[in-house]
């Protein structure tokens, strides 16, 4: 079963994601950067990690390094309906940016190829 934390503060898209990754994936939602913090230090590490660049209290690449710290095995994904979301995702070290106008089915595609 993969492990997966959705850091997200739009809550409609954060539980669109949850409900088509289906069961064989545990999902932790985090809506700051504040939740997702907490939830990186407490209990087995995330397979994958996906990142809205705009949160309330920050940009969600500042968890990278407290990501990786914790296990460098985990993949990091960049969400986000921002333009740049490429550039930002390639200079904060993550493994793949996605533009949320990205069709579902190849979000999910490439969520559970990170996850393998």
């Amino acid at each position: 079963m993969e492990r997966m934390m959705i850091v997200e503060d739009h809550s409609a898209f954060a539980q669109a994601l949850e409900l088509v990754l289906g069961s064989d994936t545990r999902i932790s939602l985090a809506r700051t950067l504040e939740e997702g913090r907490a939830m990186i230090g407490t209990g087995e590490p995330f397979d994958v990690v996906v990142l809205d660049l705009s949160l309330p209290d920050g940009e969600g690449t500042e968890l990278i390094p407290e990501i990786r710290k914790r296990d460098s095995r985990t993949s990091v994904v960049v969400l986000s309906a921002r333009e740049d979301v490429g550039e930002v995702a390639s200079a904060a070290g993550a493994d793949a940016a996605i533009h949320k106008e990205t069709p579902l089915p190849e979000i999910i595609s490439t969520l559970r190829s990170l996850a393998e």
